[in-house]
Order: C-alpha cells, then sequence, then structure tokens
C-alpha cells in the first residue's frame, strides 16, 4: 500500500451526507471509530499536490492504510 502523508488533505465518505474533509490522519481515526458496516462502506478520498487529481480508496484499503500508519 502506498504510504500517504497524514497531514495531506481527505475527505471521508462514509454515508450519503456530505464528506467529512480534513487531513489523512484525522480522517482515519474518524473512520476508525465508525461501526464495522460502515467502515466497510466507506470510502476516503486523498488528495494529490496536483490541482484536480486525487486516489480513492475503498473501505478495505482503507483499513489496509490504517493498520500501516
Amino acid at each position: 500500500m502506498t504510504p500517504y502523508d497524514p497531514t495531506r488533505a481527505a475527505e471521508l465518505v462514509a454515508s450519503i451526507h456530505a464528506p467529512w474533509r480534513a487531513t489523512v490522519g484525522e480522517c482515519l481515526s474518524r473512520w476508525a471509530g465508525l461501526d464495522p458496516a460502515t467502515r466497510a462502506g466507506s470510502y476516503l478520498i486523498v488528495h494529490s499536490d496536483e490541482p484536480g487529481s486525487r486516489r480513492t480508496l475503498n473501505g478495505a484499503r482503507i483499513a489496509e492504510l490504517a493498520a500501516n500508519v
């Protein structure tokens, strides 16, 4: 799994409501506090240094990232 800077801008999408905008580290902390079903259905959008460029991780990939932080 590609390591991400925990201070990089990110968005956690855990419901149909607006995403939670914070850093990767803050999103991972919030994700860890969600119930298992919500964690599995969540997405983490990690923004790149290039304008408009981003990477989207599904629940399984978020779990891998969280395990390596």
